[in-house]
């Protein structure tokens, strides 16, 4: 039973991240071409070039504190709201996943 909960978690993960690369990617471009006051404040992230914890963590501080909202830019602001169900919902896959696999391998 354990082994199918797994899979089926990990087999939901594998394309949520492709999915969360798509949206960061959209984000950062939306941000860079309509508002690149706030780009910079946030570190001119990108998904792998000037990627870092700093960038990262600004990122993810728009996100949570709703930054985006000032913008009043809708699509914006949907795509944000949207991210960070997303990245809820994926946190509490990964520890399901994360506390499925370690509870199954203290078993054998």
């Amino acid at each position: 039973m354990n082994q199918l909960l797994e899979f089926s978690i990990f087999s939901a993960l594998a394309p949520m991240v492709l999915i969360w690369f798509g949206l960061c990617i959209w984000t950062f471009r939306r941000l860079e071409r309509n508002h690149p006051e706030k780009y910079s404040a946030i570190g001119r992230p990108s998904l792998f070039l000037r990627n870092s914890l700093e960038n990262n963590w600004l990122f993810l501080k728009f996100l949570w504190r709703s930054e985006y909202s000032v913008l009043n830019d809708q699509a914006l602001s949907r795509t944000c709201k949207l991210m960070k169900v997303f990245l809820a919902v994926y946190c509490v896959l990964f520890l399901g996943i994360f506390f499925t696999f370690f509870a199954g391998f203290g078993k054998q």
